[in-house]
């Protein structure tokens, strides 16, 4: 694979808008400076994921990650940093000159997983082709589509295809092509064949034979695998068969449509679940466009995830089948639990979304989504209490099933609203289901979970309003870093000691507990991170920050090895006439100097809005960045002035020093009092004595 050149580097890394490529995987809302969005490396309800766009990096809070917008790429999609680079440069239209032709060999030469999408990207246009370009594929395979209602321009969206009924078409054509026969195995394309025993005979074969071939892309657009539907009229074959799993597909972390869909799931703040790829086909064709498919497979955390990432708001269409109904409640009470609203709309007995939308029609279909979609704990309430209605036994384990489902609600005023509707329907007081309720939550089964606080009790009717401290005790919840900040300028606490962790990242590992900041390490860091965000702005006219400190601390080396790698860099550079670049900075070859330089640009808190809408003036950093970089001057001389007392003061305590010895130590200790002295007034630390 040829190499990327440098100046072809630092041109993507300049084009690529950070907001713009973490907003094609997270909703990100600003606040202050910053934007913020729940971290899409970890499952968590609030947000605690940065990205500061003036200074090009992301931090999560909560989970540690960060980088700069290829780091983002690399960690979101698992690829390597010229894959990363690669598909930065496609995305901003950047053109990457091949210094040289890749012949076959080199592309087998690549490393596992890029041979893995290069062999699953091939055979998607390999099946494409073959549905547009021959005789069979045309008869029988867009001969089925057309049945089924889909136009030429959403079989190129979706990039469908078709096998030819041959048991080695595909492999035959792949190893014309060039590509390596493990490759084909790994990505379960071609299967072994074997014998009655089960060895292998040495023989291979295609997977998917006349089929209609379904890609399915992962949320950057590459296809991972392949569903496909077999035309031929055979109980004993499976009407779907999907690719395995391998090293680049793994179907709890998919969902089919996605990638089609996600900009329009982020624009109507909502996704819509159905079972099927044709679900999906049809759906998207008929203009409902933020629709995806778990593909047949159950719901799981992974593809949950995948959804939180675009919107909170969830409307799952459901065939009339009772029997998948009941099968799929597991799914939505994971939805539940994720944080979703979710939603819910039943067709008719023997219709499914994609029959339905072609038996009536675009328009008519959109009115029935919108008409019967109901709030999920509402429907399952209304469905259990239908089929319990006449048996006093059957009723009080449908309370407990939709109470099960309550429990996994986080937010706990929806809860409340969840159980009130619940004694509602079910004919009981109030009291009574939420007893019942907190008597599950104590139960053994209740306790292997992360269940929520119990239910507050129903409020008599003549208590007054519950104020909003009161209604945040009983449904505690971690705040937004909005409220923090507040919060944090006003001495106020909130929450349990849990979330107060959970608010201060994950836990050090032994050896930090072990090395904590010392003081001159944090004075150092503080001098350091003024170099690299600040460089090239100035503190007086002509003399820039990089100037200013690089002068006033030219005799004052770092002690930290990091710090003082990267501070002797920016001052060689500095030498060379050139000021710190944070975007250049930000790909430097060592990773701990990255992960240092996304923490330096990203902060935990913003100031609240609240401050400008007042029309109060709260200066930057950057407004008084003479006074920053003084401060951070005098703080570092003034840890080296009381370091050195104490080493005098260890010396005093050598009974092997003579008393010239002892009267120089002495002389020493008195300057460097009188001198700590000095600089304390300078930065206002001195505490006056009581006379």
């Amino acid at each position: 694979m040829a190499r990327i050149p440098k100046e072809i580097i630092d041109q993507i890394y300049h084009t690529a808008d950070i907001l713009e490529v973490v907003g094609d995987y997270v909703p990100l809302k600003r606040n202050g400076q910053n934007y913020w969005a729940c971290c899409p490396f970890h499952n968590e309800k609030s947000p605690s994921f940065s990205v500061a766009p003036a200074k090009g990096f992301y931090k999560c809070f909560g989970c540690g990650k960060s980088g700069n917008v290829v780091n983002f790429v690399m960690d979101i999609e698992g690829s390597s940093y010229p894959e990363a680079l690669r598909a930065l440069a496609k995305k901003y239209g950047i053109d990457i000159p091949e210094v040289e032709e890749r012949t076959p060999e080199e592309q087998l030469r690549q490393n596992e997983r890029d041979s893995q999408y290069i062999v699953s990207n091939w055979a998607k246009d390999h099946y494409h082709g073959l549905l547009l370009k021959t005789e069979e594929g045309m008869g029988v395979g867009y001969g089925y589509l057309r049945e089924r209602g889909l136009n030429l321009g959403t079989i190129q969206t979706f990039e469908l295809g078709y096998s030819l009924d041959q048991w080695d078409d595909l492999l035959k054509s792949a190893e014309k092509a060039g590509h390596q026969l493990k490759y084909l195995e790994k990505t379960g394309l071609v299967v072994q064949r074997q014998d009655d025993q089960g060895q292998d005979t040495g023989r291979r074969y295609d997977r998917f034979r006349g089929r209609v071939m379904f890609p399915i892309h992962n949320v950057s657009g590459r296809v991972v695998g392949f569903g496909a539907r077999t035309l031929k009229r055979d109980d004993k074959m499976a009407k779907y068969l999907n690719s395995p799993e391998s090293e680049i597909y793994h179907k709890s972390d998919v969902l089919y449509g996605l990638f089609q869909a996600r900009q329009s799931i982020r624009s109507e703040e909502l996704c819509y679940l159905v079972e099927g790829y044709l679900d999906v086909l049809s759906l998207h064709q008929g203009g409902i466009k933020n629709v995806v498919a778990s593909s047949g497979t159950s719901l799981t955390e992974g593809q949950i995830r995948l959804i939180k990432r675009y919107t909170d708001n969830v409307t799952v269409l459901y065939d009339g089948d009772a029997a998948g109904i009941k099968a799929s409640l597991r799914g939505i009470d994971l939805l539940l639990e994720g944080g979703l609203n979710v939603r819910v709309v039943l067709f008719p007995d023997g219709d499914d979304p994609d029959s339905y939308i072609r038996k009536v029609g675009d328009q008519r279909f959109a009115d029935y989504v919108e008409s019967q979609s109901q709030d999920f704990i509402a429907f399952k309430t209304t469905l259990v209490a239908r089929e319990a209605s006449a048996d006093p036994i059957r009723k009080a384990e449908a309370i407990r099933e939709v109470l099960q489902s309550i429990a996994k609600v986080p937010d706990g005023l929806k809860r409340q609203v969840f159980l009130q509707q619940t004694a509602v329907t079910f004919g009981f007081d109030e009291q009574v289901i939420i007893t019942e309720y907190n008597k599950l939550l104590k139960s053994p089964a209740a306790g292997k979970s992360s269940a929520p606080p119990p239910a507050p009790r129903p409020a008599a009717p003549s208590a007054q309003p519950a104020s909003p401290s009161a209604l945040a005790a009983a449904n505690p919840r971690p705040l937004t870093p909005e409220e923090e900040i507040e919060m944090a300028m006003y001495g106020a606490t909130h929450g349990s000691e849990e979330e107060a962790a959970q608010l201060a990242g994950p836990e050090p590992g032994l050896a930090e507990l072990a090395a904590p900041l010392d003081v001159l390490t944090q004075c150092e860091q503080a001098v350091l991170r003024l170099l690299v965000l600040y460089g090239p702005h100035e503190v007086q006219e002509g003399v820039s920050v990089a100037h200013y400190l690089l002068s006033q601390l030219e005799g004052t080396p770092l002690q930290h090895p990091l710090y003082a790698r990267l501070w002797a860099e920016c001052r060689e550079a500095f030498l060379q006439g050139q000021l710190p670049d944070l975007r250049l900075l930000a790909h430097h070859e060592d990773a701990a100097i990255r992960s240092l330089l996304a923490d330096f640009a990203t902060e935990r808190y913003d100031l609240s809005p609240n401050w400008r809408i007042k029309d109060i003036y709260v200066p930057t950093e950057l407004n008084l960045i003479q006074l920053a970089c003084d401060n951070a001057i005098l703080r570092l001389n003034k840890c080296h002035v009381q370091r050195e007392r104490q080493q005098c003061l260890t010396q005093l305590q050598d009974s092997h020093l003579d008393s010239n010895e002892q009267l120089n130590v002495l002389l020493r200790y008195n300057e460097l009092t009188k001198l700590d002295g000095q600089l304390a007034q300078l930065l206002g630390t001195v505490v006056a004595r009581n006379s």
